[in-house]
C-alpha cells in the first residue's frame, strides 16, 4: 500500500478516535457538573484527567495553543462558573476519598 495513503488513513483513524474520546469526555463532564454534590455518581478527577489528555493531544497533534483545562473548557462554551464547579467537585472528591 502507498505510504502516503497509509499516513492519510492513520491520520483519519487517529482523528476519529480523538473525536469519540472528546465526545465521551464532554458527556462525562456534563454529568459531573450536574451530579449530586453530596453523593456523586461520576468522578470529577477522572474527567479532569481526560481533559488534561485532550489538551496535550490537541497541542501536540493539531499544534493548537490550549494552555489548560480551564482554557479548553472556555473555548468550548463552558463558563468560568463551570470551571470553578469542576475544581470544587475535584476537591470534594479528594476529601471523600481521604476520610
Amino acid at each position: 500500500m502507498d505510504k502516503d495513503m497509509n499516513n492519510y488513513n492513520l491520520k483519519k483513524c487517529i482523528e476519529s478516535i480523538e473525536m469519540g474520546y472528546w465526545y465521551d469526555t464532554l458527556t462525562l463532564l456534563d454529568c459531573v457538573l450536574t451530579d449530586d454534590p453530596v453523593e456523586p455518581e461520576y468522578s470529577a478527577n477522572t474527567v479532569y484527567s481526560r481533559l488534561e489528555e485532550i489538551v496535550a493531544f490537541q497541542n501536540l497533534y493539531f499544534k493548537l495553543k490550549v494552555s489548560s483545562v480551564a482554557d479548553l473548557m472556555q473555548k468550548n462554551g463552558y463558563s468560568n462558573e463551570d470551571v470553578e464547579l469542576l475544581m470544587q467537585r475535584r476537591i470534594d472528591e479528594d476529601k471523600r476519598h481521604n476520610q
